[in-house]
């Protein structure tokens, strides 16, 4: 198997980082970038959606419970594998590892609703470039 360029793995980071801060945020942009736009692919954008709404709610556990954070290297390894193979696995969940910490550091903070939503921006933005073809 190939190595992974470092264009592809500066996606697989940018991946992860948007991970950290949003699960779902990087399957999401990964999903649109396919056609047809099938029932799986649907589904993962109802629950990037979801979580944009859920993670506002002050019942919400912290991102580095395990869960959370399990599900954050999950999602990140995946989408870094899509990316740049086992090397982009890797690279995607230290990035996101990295980004939930800060992400949770600057979220405490920041204690308004506006951090959130900007942290929602940012997860987007990220996760559109690393899924980008254009990317480095």
């Amino acid at each position: 198997m190939p190595s992974a360029s470092n264009r592809q793995l500066r996606s697989a980071t940018l991946l992860g980082v948007a991970c950290g801060l949003r699960t779902f945020s990087a399957p999401a942009l990964l999903a649109l970038r396919k056609r047809p736009l099938n029932a799986p692919r649907r589904l993962v954008l109802v629950a990037a959606l979801g979580e944009l709404v859920a993670d506002k709610l002050p019942a919400m556990p912290s991102r580095l419970a395990r869960r959370g954070l399990t599900g954050r290297l999950l999602s990140s390894s995946a989408s870094g594998a899509s990316i740049a193979g086992p090397a982009g696995a890797a690279t995607a969940a230290i990035a996101a590892l990295a980004s939930a910490v800060g992400g949770n550091r600057a979220r405490a903070a920041i204690a308004s609703p506006l951090g959130a939503f900007a942290e929602d921006g940012l997860a987007i933005a990220l996760a559109s470039i690393g899924a980008s073809r254009r990317v480095g």
